[in-house]
């Protein structure tokens, strides 16, 4: 998960620590007058578009148009969920998942029930199952009584913030949020098709999640798609049609997490030998319960990049949570975390131009300008403790995360590092540019109802951004 900087950021960094001389010459002048002309007729007075470019070299505004209006960010809410858990959680938090004894392990025997307790890791997968089940065989466990009973209690149990539209729970970007989580909270669904006429073969991945398939599907060769729906937090409903010699693979985001979580443990626990007697239930740890053993993600640092390179969503919700737990006392939720964000934004200057509700962008009532995103991405970059891991974060244009497949062959590829942000008529993109001259730049550009047109712009911009300046001083140069 760990991503190595290129050469560029190196260079970056040590801009940090050298302020460069700078002058006002008319090289600077010419750009901002070019980029003046670059923004579309048709955002100059409607409010849709808003900009600022700034150098961190000298300090001074390039260029701004509608600096302080207020957007929907999208993913660009990323960069300040990001700045602020590794300024207040540090790089080398690690998420922390608790395993306890109800009634201690004797002769390899663990009586009371395996309590499992989840504290907000958003990466718990199938390799860190395998680990901690070879944990319980290293102590001898070869049985365990009164079943499993998984705790998320951490969280509060509103599984979708204010803001998510009804439609995206269906589509994996946007999963319920519990403090047990696996998997990303997603699950696999695979369909074959058979003969025509006839229902087509369906299973799960991964196995043992415990939720059971209702097959309403038909193989057939007339139009239509497959669709999915949920009887209940445990049972599936499959539908539609598949066309015959295909296979389909759906992902898609479950109900009811936690249990995903326990039902998972409970037949690997199984698999590896270990007998269960019991089901796998939700509930509190009681207070008699021993820890025995706790597992510990990958590093903050680590994490953050898989964040931002891949914008997984999830991982900004459970990272909100876990600011509000951490500070304001569990449960965890989106309101106490978004008050500590508050907090921090505050603490470092930054008193008004935001609006969080949530972690990851999703919400529709995120508010934010591109002069404070610019503020936190300039705070990030003079920020020798958390620089180098949120910089190292940021997807590099042409290269990989989300800019992976944009500014390829193009002057701007390597020089961007920058974090993406799309919704339906939401277009985001801000970061650092780092230009021919030697100069960093931060920018922010940031778009409510233009859509796809506002691609075009940030293409043209970047472009020229990246053979600005240097040296020059320039104050505001919006046009009308």
């Amino acid at each position: 998960m760990r991503w190595y900087s290129a050469p560029l950021l190196a260079v970056a960094l040590i801009a940090v620590s050298i302020q460069t001389a700078v002058s006002v010459n008319s090289s600077t002048s010419a750009y901002t007058t070019r980029i003046a002309t670059m923004l579309p007729k048709e955002a100059r007075n409607n409010g849709k578009l808003g900009v600022v470019v700034k150098s961190l070299t000298s300090g001074e505004t390039i260029y701004e148009h509608n600096a302080q209006s207020l957007f929907i960010p999208a993913s660009n809410e990323k960069i300040i969920t990001s700045v602020a858990s590794l300024s207040l959680l540090k790089r080398d938090y690690r998420f922390k998942t608790e395993f306890y004894s109800g009634g201690g392990i004797s002769k390899g025997v663990l009586h009371g029930g395996l309590y499992v307790k989840g504290y907000g890791d958003p990466t718990l997968s199938e390799p860190h199952i395998g680990f901690i089940i070879y944990q319980l065989k290293k102590r001898g466990i070869t049985e365990i009584k009164d079943g499993i009973t998984v705790d998320d209690s951490y969280f509060s149990r509103t599984r979708r913030a204010e803001g998510w539209k009804e439609e995206w729970t269906n589509d994996f970007y946007s999963p319920p949020i519990s403090a047990l989580s696996f998997n990303y909270n997603t699950i696999e669904v695979k369909v074959a098709s058979s003969k025509s006429g006839q229902k087509p073969s369906v299973s799960i991945v991964p196995e043992g999640s415990g939720i059971t398939i209702i097959n309403n599907a038909v193989t057939s060769t007339k139009q239509g798609g497959l669709t999915t729906s949920w009887r209940d937090d445990q049972t599936i409903v499959v539908g539609g049609r598949i066309r015959p010699k295909s296979s389909v693979l759906l992902k898609i985001p479950v109900e009811n997490p936690t249990l995903l979580t326990g039902n998972v443990f409970k037949n690997a626990i199984e698999e590896a030998g270990i007998k269960v007697s019991g089901p796998v239930v939700a509930g509190d740890v009681p207070r008699w319960a021993t820890v025995f053993y706790t597992h510990f993600s990958d590093p903050l640092s680590a994490i953050i990049t898989e964040y931002n390179k891949n914008s997984v969503n999830i991982i900004g919700e459970n990272l909100l949570k876990t600011l509000g737990a951490e500070f304001k006392g569990a449960p965890g939720s989106w309101e106490n975390g978004s008050s500590v964000i508050s907090e921090f934004l505050n603490t470092i200057g930054i008193k008004d131009g935001f609006r969080v509700v949530d972690g990851s962008g999703l919400s529709l009532l995120n508010r934010v300008s591109p002069e404070t995103l610019t503020d936190v991405l300039s705070y990030a970059y003079t920020n020798r403790i958390i620089a180098s891991d949120f910089i190292d974060s940021l997807p590099i244009a042409g290269v990989d995360g989300t800019l992976k497949k944009r500014f390829r062959q193009s002057d701007v590829q390597g020089r961007v590092m920058a974090k993406t942000g799309y919704l339906n008529n939401v277009r985001a993109l801000s970061g650092y540019v780092f230009t021919k001259q030697g100069d960093v730049l931060v920018f922010s550009i940031l778009d409510n109802g233009r859509g796809w047109k506002t691609k075009e712009f940030q293409n043209s911009l970047l472009t020229e951004l990246v053979g600005c300046c240097g040296t020059g001083t320039v104050g505001n140069s919006t046009i009308n």
